[in-house]
C-alpha cells in the first residue's frame, strides 16, 4: 500500500482483491485509529530513536492533523475533528484526549531540539487539547466526561445526546501525567485530581467502580460494568499525577497504549 499523501491512513484496509487497498477513506485519531499514530512515536522512542523512518512517517501523520484536522480559532475550544471523504466532521472522541500528551512528547523529543517551529507549534497544540479534554470532563453535570463530544461551526463544546456514558476512559488522565511530567505545571495535577473525585463521588461501588449511564444525569445511574483499562490505565494515570516521588521517568520508560512502562532497549541487560 503507498501511504497517503496526507500522512493520514484510513481506518481500514481491503484485501477482497488482487492485492490490498484502503477499506474506507473515513479519518479519526479516536476510535479504531488512535493507537496506530501513538505507536509510530513511541516505536521510534523505545528504538532509542534508531528507527527513523517510523518518525518520518509520524511526523507526516501529524503535520497533516495540522493542516486537515485541527479545528482552532481564537478564544474558542481547539479540538481534532474527523474526516470522511475529505469532509469534516466536528466529533471528537474521549480517546482523541490521547494526542494532548502525545504531541507534547513528540516536542519534547523533537531531533530539531524543543524550541524549533514544529515542536512550539505540537506543544501549543498539545495543551491546547488538554484544555478541551478538561473542559468535556468540567461542563457535564456530573463532572465526568462523555463517550465523545461535538462542536458547534463556532467550535462550542456540545455533549453528546447519543453516547452519554462513562466507561472509565483514561486517555484524558493520561494526557494531564504526560504534560505535568514534561512541564512541571501544577494545572494538570488540579485538573487531574478533580476528575478523581468526580470518579469517586458517581462511580465507586462497594466492590469497585461503576460505568455511568449518562455523565449529564447524576440520577441516570451506573451500568454494572468496570472495564479492565480503568485499573490498567485510568488509576495508574491519576496516581503517578499526584505522586511526586515517581521513578518513572518519561526519559527511560515509553508507556505503551495500555499504560505499561516499558524500557527502552538500549536500557535493558
Amino acid at each position: 500500500l503507498q501511504p497517503p499523501d496526507t500522512g493520514l491512513f484510513p481506518l481500514f484496509i481491503g484485501n477482497k482483491g488482487s492485492k490490498p487497498d484502503f477499506g474506507n477513506a473515513r479519518i479519526s485519531l479516536g476510535a479504531m485509529g488512535d493507537s496506530f499514530y501513538e505507536y509510530l512515536l513511541k516505536v521510534w522512542l523505545q528504538g532509542g530513536k534508531k528507527e527513523d523512518n517510523y518518525r518520518r512517517m509520524y511526523d507526516k501523520a501529524m503535520d497533516g492533523v495540522h493542516k486537515y484536522l485541527v479545528q482552532e480559532q481564537p478564544g474558542v475550544l481547539t479540538y481534532i475533528a474527523e474526516m470522511n471523504n475529505g469532509r469534516i466532521n466536528r466529533k471528537m472522541d474521549h480517546l482523541s484526549c490521547f494526542m494532548g500528551g502525545t504531541l507534547a512528547l513528540r516536542a519534547y523529543t523533537n531531533p530539531d531540539g524543543l524550541n524549533s517551529d514544529r515542536a512550539q507549534r505540537d506543544l501549543r497544540l498539545g495543551k491546547a487539547l488538554a484544555y478541551t479534554c478538561y473542559q468535556m470532563y468540567a461542563q457535564s453535570n456530573t463532572g465526568i466526561a462523555p463517550e465523545y463530544v461535538r462542536f458547534s461551526d463556532k467550535n462550542d463544546l456540545q455533549l453528546s445526546k447519543h453516547a452519554p456514558y462513562y466507561i472509565l476512559r483514561p486517555e484524558a488522565a493520561e494526557t494531564f501525567f504526560i504534560l505535568h511530567t514534561l512541564t512541571g505545571d501544577p494545572t494538570y495535577r488540579e485538573w487531574g485530581w478533580e476528575i478523581f473525585q468526580a470518579i469517586e463521588h458517581h462511580c465507586k461501588t462497594d466492590i469497585g467502580y461503576a460505568s455511568l449511564v449518562d455523565v449529564n444525569n447524576p440520577e441516570a445511574g451506573q451500568n454494572d460494568k468496570m472495564e479492565s483499562f480503568f485499573l490498567a490505565e485510568t488509576l495508574k494515570y491519576l496516581f503517578l499525577l499526584q505522586d511526586p516521588d515517581t521513578e518513572l521517568d518519561l526519559e527511560e520508560r515509553v508507556f505503551n497504549t495500555e499504560a505499561h512502562p516499558l524500557r527502552l532497549l538500549h536500557l535493558i541487560q
